[in-house]
């Protein structure tokens, strides 16, 4: 949801469940997966990618070692302000869901009157 939300706010082409990408001068063709194969397209820029596993070979990725984590911890960090969000929807109605009927208890040597109930009552068998 991530990926399709940031491209909404920000007005950009999107590609969901992309698992694999080409880029060319100013265009991206990707192949992304749907039910039953995979489809290709292409867009423009900017674009934003949800990525599916393939995308990237896990060789390719960079797990960091400890020393790493140590000299980030020493980076500054830059806090940027909130940006002021609009509510985009309104909540037209809302109701509770009807509360749970009552349990009848059966007694565990009486297969008779649990068998009438499940045929006459509940109607599953």
């Amino acid at each position: 949801m991530v990926p399709g939300l940031v491209a909404g706010m920000l007005d950009y082409e999107y590609i969901t469940n992309c698992i694999s990408l080409e880029i060319e001068n100013d265009q991206a063709t990707a192949a992304r997966e749907i039910d039953g194969g995979k489809e290709i397209v292409s867009s423009g820029f900017p674009l934003v990618i949800g990525a599916q596993k393939g995308l990237v070979e896990e060789s390719d990725l960079i797990i960091p070692n400890m020393r790493g984590i140590m000299q980030a911890r020493k980076k500054p960090l830059e806090v940027m302000a909130a940006t002021d969000a609009v509510a985009s929807s309104t909540v037209v109605s809302f109701d509770k869901p009807a509360p749970k009927g009552e349990v009848k208890l059966i007694d565990a040597d009486d297969i008779d009157t649990l068998i009438d109930l499940l045929h006459n009552e509940a109607k599953v068998i």
